[in-house]
């Protein structure tokens, strides 16, 4: 997915979630191979290319704290912490960047990929609505940062009040986004995201071409149409 932003506009990214664009279009085809590239490399994997699809997603950051280390960086979202050492210090022990852009695609822009937290009324009242509209404050989110595991785009808000500076450079790097999208593979179908897309990308690892793994998958979606 954040290759795909990287390469691709943010309207075609959406046509790929919707499969208004097949899985086997250049352009998604074009995403998986410089993945694969990358994870089936032996020297650029912690544990060669076999560990991709057999490494605990828990165990992953390990390889970063090991003495000496066996990896010195590592792909993840931001609550990957939570699988740190007991004790790591943000900043000290281990450190994050902006998952940079393509220097061959200033027109895209600084993409970021990621969840959120969405809130609906399902019983409709003057309090719900009352609630609704304390979330449209500042000081709604300021409560949120202020406990930690929170970031927000709202850009009124006061950013001395993140919990930690590793919060508040998360909240810069998503404020600061020229495009947010959501997980692509969580917009998809079960059936597509948490199944033939995961299980597309382990045969890629596996040895599959990305053409291959592409066409598999866009006939999986096709037969759930």
């Amino acid at each position: 997915e954040d290759i795909m932003l990287r390469t691709q506009t943010p309207a075609v990214y959406d046509k790929w979630v919707k499969n208004e664009i097949p899985f086997s279009d250049p352009a998604v085809v074009n995403a998986i191979d410089i993945f694969g590239k990358i994870a089936t490399d032996d020297k650029m994997v912690d544990g060669g290319a076999k560990a991709v699809a057999a490494t605990d997603f828990r165990d992953s950051p390990k390889g970063l704290f090991s003495v000496p280390p066996k990896c010195y960086m590592h792909k993840q979202a931001s609550f990957i912490p939570t699988f740190f050492p007991e004790g790591t210090k943000i900043g000290q022990d281990a450190d994050f960047f902006y998952y940079p852009p393509y220097a061959s695609k200033p027109d895209l822009g600084t993409p970021v990929l990621g969840a959120g937290t969405l809130v609906m009324i399902t019983k409709d009242s003057k309090g719900a609505r009352a609630f609704i509209d304390f979330l449209k404050m500042p000081l709604a989110h300021e409560i949120w940062m202020a406990q930690g595991g929170f970031v927000t785009p709202y850009k009124a808000v006061n950013k001395e009040a993140y919990a930690s500076e590793a919060l508040k450079k998360q909240g810069d790097i998503l404020a600061n986004a020229s495009t947010f999208r959501f997980d692509g593979s969580d917009l998809m179908p079960g059936k597509i995201g948490a199944g033939s897309f995961w299980t597309g990308m382990i045969d890629l690892v596996g040895g599959k071409s990305a053409q291959d793994v592409a066409t598999d998958i866009q006939k999986s979606w096709d037969a759930i149409k």
